[in-house]
């Protein structure tokens, strides 16, 4: 059967309570809460490592990645069912570990900012933002209560600035072979 539902959730409301990120599995199962740690440095990353690999049934506790410096944790802290611990549970929740894992990484570069802010960066993110909104027509009508004129507005005024910040590209390169 088809779920109707999203499988993942990722909660970035982070509160001085709760300092880190969170993904919610759905999962009928298996679903689990699970917490995201960085871990600035690869010495406190390596130490987190050593301790992990002595938990018994690490399998279903979390799953780790180094990154260039320190790493990230994806550590489960309750599971939302009561199940049976076996070859087959345990599998399934490392599935899903790396999977929300995934997620997560795929969903912190897409809102992560251009370091630089270039006009070209600009342009690359404004199409971002295009390309999200017409294929993600269905949620805007959503948040528009069903206003297709204000969404389409919505749609006309983002392709309409990424129109403006080409031009504006295109006057200062003119600009710049003028002065040269």
């Amino acid at each position: 059967m088809k779920r109707e539902y999203p499988l993942f959730i990722i909660d970035r409301s982070k509160s001085e309570t709760y300092p880190n990120d969170y993904i919610v599995c759905l999962d009928r199962e298996v679903g689990f809460v699970a917490q995201v740690l960085h871990l600035p440095n690869d010495n406190l990353y390596s130490q987190f490592v050593d301790k992990f690999y002595n938990i018994e049934n690490k399998e279903i506790a979390g799953v780790h990645k180094p990154l260039k410096k320190g790493g990230l944790i994806l550590q489960v802290l309750d599971f939302l069912y009561y199940f049976e611990v076996k070859n087959e549970t345990k599998n399934r929740i490392q599935v899903l570990l790396k999977k929300a894992f995934k997620k997560y990484m795929h969903a912190e570069v897409e809102r992560t900012p251009f370091d630089d802010l270039s006009i070209e960066n600009q342009i690359k993110q404004q199409q971002l933002s295009v390309e999200h909104a017409k294929s993600n027509y269905e949620g805007l009508l959503r948040r528009t209560n069903g206003d297709k004129k204000h969404a389409d507005y919505t749609i006309a005024l983002a392709e309409a600035t990424l129109e403006s910040l080409k031009t504006l590209r295109d006057n200062q390169k003119l600009l710049n072979f003028n002065l040269n």
